[in-house]
């Protein structure tokens, strides 16, 4: 062999990514903190009013906002959660002339698109290319996962329908992410496959890349019901060339994410999920009451689930309702998963959250 040979020999070597340890923590064996409707701004007064009109208890509920989804993630947040509505041609969630951002083609984030809809960033690429450049800025952080609803919301009193999220819909939501966010820096579910014949199989197998291996990197969920993620899936077996994972069942072919948003009656299956290797999202208050009556309970519960995500309304404080906020114990963006690595020594998983923001 010549001295070039085994030169350009011993390059192809070292160019080679360091083999994983069989003990390096993967990417669902940590714990961090997000947020619900993150998007979302106050009412206005008059929305408010509107709202409180109909229903007290609703516009109540409705009363929290978020700052913009860089300074969410600044402060800690590994989880955000989107809402989407179709708009293929533009306009149709815009009330005039004045709503530039809505006459733009495209998917828009709004909560309640006729009523509850002030957004830090109405359209969906202008939300993703606000987390990318983030992600960008910090290539070492904990992986992302964006949560997203499908909404399908009408407005009778205009003569305004539901745009519906059929296949076509779905696939052009794919085709918008892959737009802003590059294949490189997302995990995809057939990188949990992998060579499983389902994704179930790959999950249950601990297949989910290593924790350093998705340093940098965003997933998305989509939490929805039966029905849509069937629309979802369409006839793939689990959900092979999809940008999403879904929630479903632990039985399904597709399974590898559920959305179990009740910590304290749903403790036991969230435990027993999070062992077997799915991802779960939960929440640490929902529709302001837990601010409210400043009670941690919940909080506490899904500190102790193993939820690997839990979404709350209060990442800072309102100062209209004093004490109550969610972090994780010390106040760091992501912990080491003591449910996931029960009975192991966690020094591993402590070492690579060292690197990890």
């Amino acid at each position: 062999m010549t001295l070039s040979v085994l030169v350009l020999a011993a390059a192809a070597i070292a160019a080679q990514p360091a083999p994983v340890p069989a003990h390096a923590p993967k990417m669902n064996d940590i714990q961090a903190v997000g947020t619900h409707n993150s998007y979302k701004q106050a009412m206005s007064d008059a929305v408010r009013a509107r709202i409180a009109a109909q229903s007290e208890k609703l516009e109540m509920a409705l009363d929290y906002s978020h700052r913009p989804l860089s300074e969410q993630l600044d402060h800690g947040a590994r989880q955000l959660e989107i809402d989407v509505n179709y708009d293929p041609a533009g306009g149709y969630y815009a009330k005039g002339a004045a709503d530039a951002e809505l006459l733009k083609p495209g998917f828009k984030v709004l909560h309640m698109a006729f009523s509850d809809a002030a957004s830090s960033c109405e359209r969906l690429v202008t939300c993703l290319a606000e987390i990318r450049d983030w992600s960008d800025a910090h290539p070492d952080h904990a992986p992302i996962m964006l949560m997203f609803n499908a909404k399908e919301d009408a407005d009778p009193e205009h003569g305004k329908a539901a745009l519906r999220f059929d296949e076509k819909a779905f696939d052009a939501l794919d085709r918008e992410i892959l737009s802003v966010i590059p294949r490189g820096k997302l995990i995809l579910p057939d990188d949990v496959q992998g060579r499983y014949p389902t994704l179930r199989e790959g999950v249950l197998a601990g297949n989910w890349p290593s924790l350093a291996a998705a340093r940098g990197k965003i997933f998305f969920a989509l939490d929805e019901h039966e029905a849509k993620v069937a629309i979802y899936r369409g006839k793939r077996k689990s959900l092979e060339g999809r940008v999403f994972f879904v929630n479903t069942d632990e039985n399904s072919p597709a399974a590898a994410y559920l959305t179990l948003n009740d910590p304290i009656a749903e403790a036991d299956r969230i435990a027993r999920d999070v062992k077997a290797g799915f991802m779960v999202r939960t929440r640490a208050d929902a529709d302001t009451w837990e601010a409210r009556a400043g009670t941690l309970a919940r909080l506490r519960a899904a500190l102790a689930s193993g939820a690997q995500y839990i979404s709350t309304d209060y990442l800072w404080e309102d100062p209209r309702l004093p004490g109550y906020r969610v972090s994780l114990p010390g106040g760091v963006p992501v912990r080491c998963n003591a449910v996931r690595l029960a009975g192991q020594d966690l020094a591993d998983c402590t070492a690579d959250l060292a690197s990890v923001r």
